[in-house]
């Protein structure tokens, strides 16, 4: 299982991921709002552990968590649309080169220069930057009570979700 916050913490920590692996549990901090890899991660041995940590030591409570899809086999765990390192599918890994499957295939990625606000972003601009626009998109379908907490996430007003959602 792994779930994302967008608050800033801390005036520098902008982003939570809490990642579920056999071992334990990642929790995973970033200094922008884009779908990239975390500037910082602690482990647990419990998600109990983790979401304790994450009441005390940033306000998270669980409501404020958005769930999201594990990620496929060989990608990074702190990304949220599915992105690996070049070549690690085959056992070549070739470090400091992403891919990012898109359209059904896998096509180079390059993260963008951070972001760390949503001022000036379009709604579309906030769900690609941070990686949850498919999230968005199967909510929409199945759970709209999702799609409500993703828009509210990424600083959507109530009028504008009002529109969106319909």
């Amino acid at each position: 299982m792994r779930k994302v916050v967008f608050k800033d913490i801390d005036g520098k920590t902008k982003k939570l991921m809490l990642c579920q692996t056999k071992g334990g549990v990642y929790l995973f901090g970033y200094y922008s709002l884009q779908d990239s890899s975390a500037d910082w991660d602690h482990f647990f041995c419990t998600m109990e552990d983790a979401s304790e940590c994450c009441i005390e030591e940033y306000a998270i409570n669980e409501e404020d968590w958005i769930i999201i899809a594990d990620q496929p086999i060989h990608c990074q765990q702190d990304f949220i649309i599915p992105t690996r390192i070049k070549g690690r599918e085959v056992g070549k890994p070739v470090f400091g080169h992403l891919q990012r499957f898109v359209r059904g295939q896998w096509v180079d990625y390059e993260i963008p220069e951070k972001c760390i606000s949503f001022d000036g972003l379009t709604g579309d601009q906030r769900l690609f930057t941070t990686g949850l626009v498919f999230e968005y998109e199967k909510a929409l379908i199945e759970d709209k009570a999702k799609a409500i907490k993703i828009l509210k996430a990424l600083n959507f007003d109530k009028p504008s979700i009002d529109i969106i959602i319909g």
